[in-house]
């Protein structure tokens, strides 16, 4: 299973993306808008309202809208062509403050996560 991890301003949301949703993504996103910035910053603030509203209700579920928006994330990085944008595997998108002024992507296999108590 695929997934992408967002990290919101202190808040951690795990996107697991089903194999049959992604193939759905897969079939029906035109090629030449599988790697359009704009919708990459459009599914990282459906992602970001999910965690706005998961802090009010902590049994929120992730809906079909989220998880077309990891699919998203997951396969603009996964297909890039240019390497600089190239991530292998499932994705950690960081955005630090919650605002959507210091966002950055990386593999979250080899993010190297510390959990303060």
């Amino acid at each position: 299973m695929r997934k992408v991890v967002f990290y919101f301003g202190g808040t951690v949301a795990d996107f697991a993306i089903p194999g049959d949703r992604f193939d759905e993504f897969s079939r029906a996103m035109p090629w030449d808008r599988r790697h359009a910035a704009n919708d990459l910053a459009k599914a990282r603030e459906v992602h970001a309202a999910f965690v706005r509203r998961s802090r009010e209700s902590a049994d929120l579920q992730a809906g079909p809208n989220e998880i077309l928006a990891a699919c998203f994330v997951w396969n603009y990085f996964n297909t890039h062509p240019e390497d600089r944008q190239h991530i292998e595997g499932d994705v950690l998108v960081v955005d630090m403050h919650g605002d959507g002024t210091a966002v950055d992507y990386m593999s979250a296999a080899e993010a190297n996560l510390v959990q303060e108590n």
